[in-house]
């Protein structure tokens, strides 16, 4: 579901939605390309910028005004749709996947049971972060790893 301003006239007589162009300088309403209107995931959007566009199509209109209104028509024909990177994707999945190997590859994850007494050695280092929560325990074994990587260096 989009938010989006829909326009009216002076008279109180249904334009069309609100859209802008040449940098925002040019208003205008339309019915039919409504990938070109302003539309807000939420109205909470829709209203932090509604007092600037409804000031501008005043101007524009003569007398007009702007109210936010839930653009249906947009909504029902956007859903069903797949984003340019869904189709993408399905149409190269052997280079998606070719890729994601590549990044694990560089990036593997590790797992492993360390032995009790060294869980309850590791939860005595862990540290409180600045908003007082406890270190995550991949900051915890990244940070011990470090400190052993510049003992070892140092010839210990």
């Amino acid at each position: 579901m989009y938010y989006g301003y829909c326009c009216y006239t002076k008279d109180d007589e249904p334009l069309g939605w609100l859209y802008t162009f040449d940098s925002n300088l040019e208003y205008a309403w339309t019915n039919k390309d409504l990938h070109l209107c302003k539309r807000w995931k939420t109205e909470k959007g829709a209203k932090k910028h509604f007092d600037y566009y409804n000031n501008n199509w005043q101007f524009k209109s003569k007398g007009g005004y702007l109210k936010i209104e839930v653009m249906s028509e947009f909504s029902e024909a956007k859903s069903s749709a797949k984003s340019n990177q869904q189709l993408w994707n399905e149409a190269n999945r052997d280079r998606v996947y070719e890729s994601q190997e590549k990044y694990n590859q560089k990036r593997p994850i590790i797992s492993f049971r360390p032995k009790a007494e060294l869980l309850e050695w590791l939860e005595e280092e862990r540290r409180q972060g600045e908003d007082g929560e406890p270190e995550t325990d991949a900051a915890l074994l990244n940070r011990k790893l470090e400190k052993l990587k510049s003992l070892e260096q140092q010839g210990f």
